[in-house]
């Protein structure tokens, strides 16, 4: 076994640098980074690239002068796209072909005009409603199509909040019942949910308290009670986004480095994210000194699958609705295809956009064959199209052996097949534990089917022969005509 990780391990090195060194010299103009997954041991392996960048958007070439901070933006499902201009106090809005419409700066509310202030979070509804985090003003505004105002959400006013309370708002979602979902700072209790009318309810899907074993003990059992004074208090993670997927339930990330930053809660707040991979979605698996992945935004796609963003190394990570791993692209630097501080990412169709904060500039990706394929055979293995899923997941393969996921779609179609053989070898391939073990419980159960008679019938005789054997046993001892006990002197 450690062996053949050893073989593994060298193999998936020597790969990587081929990779950077054909890169250098033919791909790099085209694909600034060299895409990469993991394979069953925690190993990077080389991967031809699922996304490449296709265009870039700045507010500049649209004409409305350079962004400044740009920290979300919005992509409604007719394609337009709305972004919060932090550092210009406004919202701009894009057409499907990413051309300008219109800037929102200043609105009406009750008569009055009032402004945008370092507006961070953007929501639109399918009914044209516009959520804006106006967050230098302290406040959530929803705008209606003709760019009036009609709610402003203030700080709430409730006994779980101190008097002094300061409310920046700085994400926002809105679901199919008019529930607003409000992540701001200095909140650590959870996502504000408020209702249609702008009511402070209760705070939904808190995170738990994270801290080291030998930080609770230091603090618990051996600390004097000044050092405890001056010990930070244990509090939950914030979260840093969230999206919302079409049964309404809320993905969200945080910035804190252990084995859930991502997690997908039902209407009750109760994590229900599947993590069926080798690993858990956490981003890179191995990491230099600047430590695990922050992850700061997540987009849904169709099929369940999401993809989250790390701001640490510029890097998206996309998973499917089991939580494994499909395909990571992206890189810092600072050109076409490379950010220096990303800050929000999106789709728009089949494609990925991601906004630099720094850059100033949204970067569209688009698909590759490679990726198309990969999506293609996740949506058929989605609705339960097995079989074309194989046939995908195979030529798949044939650009990219290293990816396991490829192994484990076709273990699953075989399995679906009734070829629990086959689908049991192919799940060793993809280390795919769950596969395997539902593979090898039902061909141990055929195996057994199929051989019963025999197995029975060989019971059934060696039942006889060790009762014959007996018989005859004990028969020649009494013919022998004594026993044990008269053969004692």
């Amino acid at each position: 076994m450690r062996t053949t990780h050893w073989i593994r391990t060298l193999t998936a090195s020597t790969a990587l640098t081929i990779a950077l060194i054909i890169f250098s010299g033919y791909a790099k103009a085209a694909v600034p980074y060299v895409p990469y997954t993991y394979d069953g041991w925690g190993d990077r392996v080389w991967s031809p690239a699922a996304y490449v960048p296709d265009r870039i958007i700045e507010g500049e070439k649209l004409g409305i002068g350079s962004f400044n901070q740009p920290e979300d933006f919005y992509v409604t499902e007719d394609g337009r796209i709305y972004v919060a201009d932090t550092g210009n106090n406004r919202v701009v809005e894009l057409n499907d072909r990413y051309e300008f419409v219109r800037q929102i700066d200043k609105f009406v509310f009750d008569g009055q005009e009032q402004t945008l202030n370092k507006p961070r979070g953007v929501f639109v509804t399918p009914g044209g409603d516009i959520y804006v985090a106006d967050t230098g003003n302290h406040r959530v505004v929803r705008l209606k199509e003709g760019g009036n105002a009609d709610l402003l959400i203030a700080a709430p006013k409730s006994e779980y909040f101190a008097s002094d309370f300061v409310f920046d708002p700085k994400k926002i979602a809105v679901d199919a019942a008019g529930r607003i979902l409000v992540i701001a700072d200095r909140v650590f209790d959870g996502i504000l949910e408020f209702d249609e009318k702008g009511e402070f309810q209760n705070f939904f899907a808190a995170n738990r308290v994270t801290y080291s074993v030998s930080d609770y003990f230091w603090k618990r059992y051996i600390a004097t009670k000044a050092q405890k004074e001056r010990m930070v208090t244990f509090v939950p993670t914030e979260y840093t986004n969230l999206d919302l997927d079409e049964k309404d339930f809320v993905f969200t990330t945080s910035a804190e480095r252990t084995n859930t930053p991502i997690k997908r809660h039902n209407p009750s707040g109760t994590d229900v994210l599947l993590r069926q991979g080798f690993a858990s979605p956490i981003g890179d698996l191995k990491y230099d000194k600047r430590g695990q992945s922050t992850l700061i935004d997540i987009s849904v796609g169709p099929d369940g699958t999401y993809s989250a963003l790390d701001s640490i190394r510029g890097r998206i990570f996309t998973y499917d609705s089991e939580g494994k791993l499909l395909y990571v692209f992206g890189h810092n630097g600072d050109r076409v295809g490379n950010f220096k501080v990303p800050s929000a990412i999106g789709r728009k169709g089949d494609s990925i956009l991601v906004l630099d904060k720094e850059l100033a500039r949204l970067t569209l990706f688009k698909s590759t064959d490679f990726g198309k394929l990969i999506n293609e055979a996740v949506h058929n293995h989605y609705i339960g199209n097995e079989g074309r899923a194989a046939e995908l997941w195979k030529e798949i393969l044939s650009m990219n052996q290293n990816l396991e996921i490829a192994y484990s779609g076709i273990s699953k179609a075989d399995f679906r097949a009734g070829d629990n053989e086959k689908a049991l070898k192919e799940a060793k391939f993809a280390m795919d534990r769950t596969s395997y073990s539902k593979a090898y419980k039902y061909l141990r159960k055929e195996t057994l089917k199929e051989h019963f008679n025999t197995i029975l019938t060989t019971i059934l005789v060696l039942v006889v022969a060790w009762a014959a054997w007996k018989s005859i046993r004990k028969y020649r001892r009494r013919k022998g005509g004594v026993s044990h006990v008269e053969r004692t002197p």
